[in-house]
């Protein structure tokens, strides 16, 4: 289920693409017909943004603050969320899909800051979504025990 905000931004509480009824699509387009034409262009470009999450790991809550290096020299941002296969990072650097960027990150539920690499599979104006690179069946169950820890201690502490 998503949600559509006032900005825009979709969480979740209404129903995804796959589930929404056809009678329920024949009536969004009974209404997109009575929109002008620029409000219609609008919407077609909304909708034709819309994908399925692709993601192939459960994501929690990481607001870090992060240093990180790439070819084109070292960069800072906000970690937003992450996974046992990646880490969204808002930032105002500036990179290309398939670049390679070099982090480190730390958890309350681990001894040792983890070292990873990753390449950049999404950009949007707010910042980048990283892939980690080569993470091995071993390393996505560590990760996912890890990130478990960490947000199950962060929820006890809110």
């Amino acid at each position: 289920m998503r949600e559509c905000s006032k900005a825009g931004t979709i969480s979740a509480t209404l129903p995804t693409m796959e589930s929404v009824s056809e009678e329920i699509i024949e009536q969004l387009a009974g209404i997109a017909q009575q929109l002008p034409d620029e409000k219609k262009q609008q919407l077609l470009e909304l909708v034709s943004s819309w994908s399925p999450d692709v993601r192939q790991a459960p994501r929690e809550s990481y607001t870090e603050l992060l240093n990180f290096n790439s070819k084109s020299g070292s960069h800072y941002g906000h970690a937003k969320d992450v996974s046992s296969t990646g880490v969204f990072i808002e930032t105002p650097a500036k990179f290309e899909i398939g670049e390679s960027v070099k982090l480190v990150l730390t958890f309350i539920s681990a001894p040792n800051p983890l070292r990873l690499t990753g390449t950049v599979v999404r950009k949007t104006e707010r910042g980048i979504g990283l892939q980690f690179d080569d993470v091995s069946q071993s390393q996505v169950k560590e990760m996912d025990s890890i990130i478990s820890k960490h947000a199950l201690i962060l929820r006890q502490v809110k």
